[in-house]
């Protein structure tokens, strides 16, 4: 036999044999048990990972490893994915100040409004173009997280702040204005961690000498009477810890958190906590009692990154394997369980 006979043949066996498997993984799927999902619970796929929510008009924004994909706010159905003047890819963060809709990725900082895109980068002002968070305040404008500093713009250029400044590292992934105007900035993409808090031009810095459960801090979360929660946690160490300003309490896998690393934090319309973890599931707290979610029982993945109640009262998680919507029948059910 010639050798590019029998190289062409090698080629249609090999992907013969790759289209079996693909065939035989679907069937195995299709015939394998899957948990039932509980009564207006849906699962989203595509989009595959989801690190950050916003909602847009009537459209839920999910952002993450393959961009945003827009999804139909009432239906759960995927509309479309994004289109930039750049690729967005490894979406981090989503921020709107009601006009312009910003997107944190990999490439920089790209901001839509009226359909037109503009990407702002290193050039632009900004210390990194690797985008770790975003938040927006009225009050102090546009901030900014990435791993070489803090950028902030209300008017003019923007102003930068690091380590040199006065903060905890000069990585920040995690940004939150509280109620009182202080700035908090938080490090959860390496081991050195930091808190820092700006207050009248100063910056604090907060670690477990303090009171934090691990210095590693992946999301901050307000209350309405003004106390902080923040998520910890590197591997299989962390916590929640709450600040009320003046003493610190910490809850670990052992009071009833899914797992010892807390991802993100989320406080639903009936004043109910949800602590998603990194590894384990999401674990819901109602004040009395804990409920535990993971994908036995009809979440989409074991790593909660992202969590949004939209204005019609449906509840978005985001994971690692898809998205979970919670219909709003579905979530006053919840509430209402003793």
């Amino acid at each position: 036999m010639k050798p590019a006979r029998r190289l062409w043949l090698s080629a249609v066996q090999f992907l013969f044999g790759v289209l079996v498997v693909a065939g035989a993984g679907l069937v195995a799927w299709r015939l394998w048990p899957q948990p039932d999902l509980p009564q207006g619970w849906l699962t989203i796929r595509p989009p595959v990972d989801t690190m950050a929510l916003l909602e847009v008009g009537d459209t839920i924004w999910s952002g993450g490893r393959d961009g945003v994909a827009v999804l139909d706010r009432d239906g759960g159905v995927l509309l479309e994915w994004i289109e930039a003047d750049v690729p967005l890819q490894y979406v981090t963060s989503l921020a709107t100040d009601g006009v312009t809709t910003w997107v944190g990725h990999d490439l920089g900082l790209s901001g839509t409004s009226g359909g037109e895109w503009h990407t702002l980068t290193v050039a632009d002002g900004l210390p990194d173009n690797h985008i770790l968070a975003l938040c927006y305040s009225p009050a102090s404008g546009l901030w900014v997280g990435t791993g070489r500093g803090l950028a902030n713009f209300r008017q003019g250029p923007w102003a930068v702040y690091g380590q040199a400044q006065g903060l905890a590292s000069d990585v920040v992934s995690v940004i939150l204005e509280d109620s009182r105007g202080r700035l908090w900035a938080g490090n959860g993409r390496d081991t050195v961690g930091g808190l820092s808090m700006l207050a009248e031009e100063r910056w604090q810095v907060f670690t477990t000498s303090n009171g934090l459960a691990h210095n590693v801090v992946n999301a901050i979360l307000e209350m309405p009477d003004g106390g902080l929660w923040f998520g910890t946690g590197f591997s299989s160490r962390g916590g929640a810890s709450h600040f009320d300003g003046r003493t610190w309490l910490t809850l670990t896998q052992e009071d009833g958190l899914a797992g010892a690393k807390v991802r993100s934090l989320f406080l639903d319309a009936a004043s109910v906590l949800w602590f998603g973890s990194e590894y384990d599931g999401l674990a819901r707290y109602d004040g009395r009692s804990w409920q535990i979610y993971t994908p036995e029982n009809g979440l989409a993945g074991w790593e909660v990154k992202a969590m949004l109640q939209d204005s019609r009262g449906n509840l978005w998680l985001g994971t690692e394997n898809g998205l979970t919507r919670i219909s709003r029948q579905a979530w006053e059910t919840l509430s209402t369980q003793p």
